[in-house]
């Protein structure tokens, strides 16, 4: 979540949560806290996610609490009536204030979100462990906008992130490619800036833009068509939430699909280029032909005695011509290796003009689609694409293809759309780590024997959603020493911090950046 959008849900929250008072705060799964408020005619129920890479805050339809298997937070407020809402100023924090100095923070900081209860300022309860009880919290305002000089050695993208830090890194992408489309002036581009930045503060457009971005800048400052509008801000925030796993689900299949034909086409115009030059070579092999023909004629003269020797030009009257020679081949042998370089040339120059019509109707059929792909909004709809198109998929993407004859170093299954993959032994765990992207993210149960595990991420850079990663810590765990405990620790981080030292043993590595997640063990195969 971002700053702007606070300050439309805090309009909302002004709207339908005066005069309400909580009824009660639980948890009904890790990560999400459900707030439960009524003002005697009305009840809602807010909600808050600090799952990493999903946090999230909005009103939803209400339903009544689960009565089992939930834990209560801050009862302390329960009851109480809330008395202001306030956001701390271009920041992502804001608070329920209840009187009698006790706050009720929302913290939406990324990977750290939390909520917490303070009196006087020092915090008496968190629902996460990612604050302390006892620390002091500050109501300080947040970024300061438009205080750093445009540097021209940076990328639009780094420039527009100092300017604005409040921007997600998504709408830096696409003003930064906006940006570019429309080739604007560094002053132009800073004045529209801050135009957006002054709008966002007044009025907006919650909408999902056609490559899936979610924003609220209006379409007159951003001027690209939308997939989706909503009436507001707390519904796009729901959407959004609710749609995360499938979303990112489908981008990372799209993705990997869309990297791979574009590449391909890179390639095959690049390819073309080169063909469209092969005329040069009828040239060449003209040249090649009567370089052979003038060492012919020149035959008689044996051996070479340098690696250039001058002839009369047979072709230019009255003019020389310089040809390079082999001193250890005779004039006779080297005029032979002309007449090769002449036939080889001719060979390159009729070969080209075969490859070209395919190679071009393989870049239109590319490209054509490349369009296709792009259009496809829904998993299901991907999925079943990817069936109708399996040869193409298995073209351009040869990993994908069934290699049920040969023996896998590793066991490897889809979960939730993503590709697992779990070593066999401690010698395939090598092979696994060596095999596995930069990306993709690693996990091993800590401190004991086991499997390695790895989450295909497709080159993508974030991290997967917080619940798949602990789905499958359980089956790093299950596939180790700790089996047979029902807790186990187990590390996860990206393969890129994991490294084999020379001379280890089998399956042992050094992890550099680790996170450690407590699990209960399942089987992965059962």
């Amino acid at each position: 979540m971002n700053y702007y959008e606070l300050i439309y849900l805090l309009k909302e929250f002004k709207t339908k949560l005066s005069n309400c008072w909580i009824e009660q705060a639980v948890t009904p799964f890790k990560n999400q806290l459900e707030v439960f408020m009524a003002n005697g005619e009305e009840s809602f129920r807010l909600i808050f996610n600090g799952s990493p890479g999903n946090a999230a805050l909005f009103l939803d339809s209400y339903r009544p609490a689960k009565k089992s298997n939930t834990q209560q937070f801050f009862e302390e407020i329960h009851g109480q009536p809330i008395k202001d809402f306030v956001l701390i100023e271009n920041e992502r924090m804001l608070y329920f204030d209840f009187g009698d100095d006790k706050k009720l923070w929302f913290k939406l900081f990324g990977n750290s979100a939390n909520v917490f209860l303070t009196e006087k300022d020092l915090i008496i309860e968190t629902f996460k462990d990612r604050d302390t009880v006892g620390d002091k919290v500050s109501a300080e305002k947040g970024a300061t906008l438009f205080d750093k000089k445009w540097d021209e050695q940076h990328s639009f993208a780094q420039n527009i992130r100092k300017q604005i830090p409040l921007f997600p890194k998504a709408w830096i992408e696409v003003l930064s490619d906006y940006y570019k489309d429309q080739e604007f002036e560094v002053d132009r581009m800073l004045a529209h800036l801050k135009q957006i930045d002054q709008q966002l503060r007044e009025q907006v457009e919650p909408r999902v833009l056609e490559n899936g971005t979610h924003t609220i800048i209006p379409f007159e400052l951003l001027p690209l068509n939308n997939d989706q509008s909503f009436d507001s801000v707390n519904d796009l925030v729901r959407y959004r939430f609710k749609n995360y796993a499938h979303d990112q689900r489908l981008n990372q299949q799209k993705n990997e699909l869309l990297k791979s034909l574009k590449r391909q086409i890179k390639r095959g115009k690049s390819s073309l280029n080169n063909l469209y030059q092969a005329d040069k070579g009828v040239d060449k092999a003209e040249t090649y032909e009567q370089y052979g023909h003038i060492l012919m004629a020149n035959a008689h003269l044996g051996m070479p005695d340098a690696q250039k020797m001058t002839f009369d030009d047979l072709y230019n009257a009255g003019e020389k011509v310089t040809i390079d020679l082999e001193e250890k081949k005779s004039i006779a042998e080297n005029a032979q290796k002309y007449y090769a370089r002449s036939s080889n040339s001719m060979k390159s120059y009729e070969e080209a003009l075969e490859r070209i019509p395919k190679l071009e109707d393989q870049v239109k059929r590319f490209e054509l689609i490349t369009d296709e792909l792009e259009g496809i909004k829904d998993l299901r709809e991907l999925q079943d694409w990817k069936k109708e198109n399996k040869s193409l998929v298995d073209d351009v993407l040869p990993n994908s293809r069934n290699t049920q004859n040969e023996v896998s170093p590793f066991h490897e299954f889809e979960l939730n759309g993503f590709t697992l993959w779990i070593g066999k032994n401690a010698r395939n765990n090598d092979i696994l780590v060596q095999t596995a992207h930069k990306e993709d993210v690693w996990l091993h149960a800590r401190g004991v024997a086991g499997s390695h595990v790895i989450i295909r991420m497709n080159n993508n850079k974030s991290m997967p959603d917080m619940r798949l990663i602990e789905e499958v810590a359980g089956f790093a765990a299950y596939q180790s020493k700790a089996k047979g405990s029902k807790l186990a620790p187990v590390i996860y981080t990206k393969k890129k911090y994991v490294r084999k030292p020379k001379g280890a043993a089998p399956g042992a590595v050094i992890v550099q950046k680790e996170n450690v997640i407590i699990v209960e063990p399942v089987n992965p195969f059962a």
